[in-house]
């Protein structure tokens, strides 16, 4: 009897510890969550004009940045250029292959870059590849790009997340249900779940061993899962970064930074960003019409202490239309050019334009936090030279729909980009009504952005975009308020941390720790 008790027992022990392994071995999944305030319209690289972070590990690029943000190879190892600067030619990595199983060619390359340029996509990534005539294919692992003019910037083009490379026609084979619950790509992620407004689910692939020469890991994610969680109230955002519901968190709040710093399982990493905060108005509607009465609203906005009560001082004033950050294209004298701050002078501007007793304006903004603080200072300081405003609040798919339906006065925006081909996205009257909400439809703004796009070489280019932001400060097209800091809090977790100015690489040896 005691034996067969004891057989009992040891059964019972075994079975308990291979159930606690089974156990163990479910758990130890690497799953690294990243807390963000709002999510994509459409996970299409092709026809989106807000770019998840998603996309950037789903699809790979012909070229990519490396961690001093040089350009590199991507799926493209190397490139020839022409004498002229009108063919391109892309070398093709071979043994590349897309998450269905297909093999990475040539053709997905032409079909790409065919689809964004085909008018009836849609794509508002369309006019960013206007300088490219045709694209060939030569061979299996070889393509080539026939310019309309010489365009040094199509590097840079080509190894953002809008140029992320797609099997040919993926539309035909998937129907309506690509970009949302199918999206194919060669790159380290594959999307598992997309839950609008929740959620984004991305698995490694199992398979990827392309990964650019720059990086230390070429082979597998070690994070298993990404899981990308929409939290739009940022006080929500933070607790959950506090009690490790989420392991990182992008564009920090101001307000939250000390707190965040205090806490032992937190770092705090703080970069220069490639970022630009504005007031913004529809140029084509009255009064902005007169110039007058832009600079007045210039002059009006006390840009130091918007920067001390909104950023709580992280952060510096922006004088002109592209952030310091990018430092062969910034025009240095735009603090010397910009509108100081001078309720007087606006007052008198105002007067000038027909409007000794002020204006009544309508001010919308996106509900945020921030942006929310930013509407009400920005609505004192313009009291104080006699525009009234009224604040207009909405959700961040309600204040794109706002923007694209022409109804803005007054409007708050914020851009995060690393080139000043940002104007061209905003201020171009080919973009007129959106992106270009300002409706800034004005043919000396074409030309001489049309001139600087298509100077033969990089710095002729970035010379001729000084020229463009001398005519912007003067023509008062924005009310330019401040650079943020870059800013990422991440849990302790995390193992191996790598700052990119950019595009952060969890597939290149980030790793997290398994509780």
């Amino acid at each position: 009897m005691l034996k067969r008790l004891m057989v009992v027992v040891l059964v019972l022990t075994l079975l308990s510890n291979l159930l606690l392994g089974c156990s163990k071995k479910e758990n130890s999944e690497k799953v690294l969550v990243i807390g963000f305030d709002r999510d994509a319209e459409i996970m299409d690289t092709i026809k989106t004009a807000w770019y998840s972070d998603a996309l950037i590990y789903i699809h790979d690029r012909l070229i990519t940045r490396d961690y001093e943000f040089g350009y590199k190879p991507g799926l493209a190892e190397r490139w020839d250029v022409s004498e002229d600067g009108l063919t391109w030619t892309f070398h093709l990595r071979k043994g590349v292959k897309f998450h269905d199983g297909k093999e990475f060619t040539a053709e997905d390359v032409k079909w790409t870059i065919d689809t964004i340029k085909d008018p009836d996509t849609g794509s508002p990534f369309r006019a960013d590849l206007d300088a490219i005539k045709e694209v060939n294919v030569i061979d299996k692992h070889t393509v080539e790009m026939v310019l309309n003019y010489p365009f040094p910037n199509l590097l840079y083009n080509l190894s953002g997340t809008a140029a992320g490379i797609h099997p040919a026609n993926a539309y035909k084979k998937y129907g309506e249900d690509y970009g949302k619950k199918i999206v194919i790509g060669t790159g380290p992620y594959k999307l598992k779940e997309w839950v609008p407004g929740d959620r984004t689910v991305l698995v490694k692939n199992e398979e990827y061993n392309w990964g650019p020469e720059w990086m230390s890991n070429r082979g597998p994610a070690l994070i298993d899962k990404i899981v990308l969680k929409i939290i739009p109230d940022e006080n929500t955002r933070i607790m959950e970064l506090e009690v490790g519901g989420i392991h990182i968190l992008r564009n920090v709040p101001e307000t939250f930074v000390e707190k965040l710093e205090n806490n032992q399982d937190v770092t705090v990493y703080k970069e220069p960003a490639t970022k630009l905060g504005y007031l913004a108005y529809a140029t084509d509607k009255e009064p902005f019409t007169d110039v007058r009465v832009r600079r007045a609203i210039n002059h009006a906005l006390n840009r130091e202490e918007i920067i001390q009560f909104v950023l709580k001082g992280i952060g510096e004033v922006a004088y002109g239309y592209l952030p310091p950050a990018l430092k062969d294209e910034y025009l240095e004298e735009s603090k010397d050019l910009a509108y100081e701050y001078n309720p007087e002078k606006a007052k008198q501007l105002l007067a000038e334009a027909g409007y000794p007793n002020g204006l009544e304006l309508t001010l919308s903004a996106d509900n945020s936090s921030k942006s929310t603080k930013l509407a009400e200072i920005i609505q004192h300081q313009l009291k104080e030279v006699g525009i009234n405003t009224k604040i207009q609040l909405y959700d961040s798919a309600g204040y794109t729909d706002m923007l694209r339906e022409g109804k803005q006065e007054l409007f708050i925006r914020e851009y995060s980009w690393s080139n000043a081909d940002i104007i061209d996205w905003f201020l171009l009257s080919e973009r007129f009504p959106y992106p270009n909400h300002s409706r800034w439809v004005d043919e000396k703004t074409d030309e001489l952005i049309t001139y600087a796009a298509r100077r033969p070489t990089w710095e002729e280019r970035a010379e001729a975009y000084k020229e463009v932001q001398r005519y912007l400060i003067d023509q008062a097209v924005w009310a330019p308020i401040y650079i943020p800091m870059q800013m990422i809090a991440v849990r302790k977790e995390v193992k191996n941390f790598k700052y990119h100015p950019w595009m952060l690489q969890y597939n290149d040896g980030f790793d997290i720790e398994v509780k």
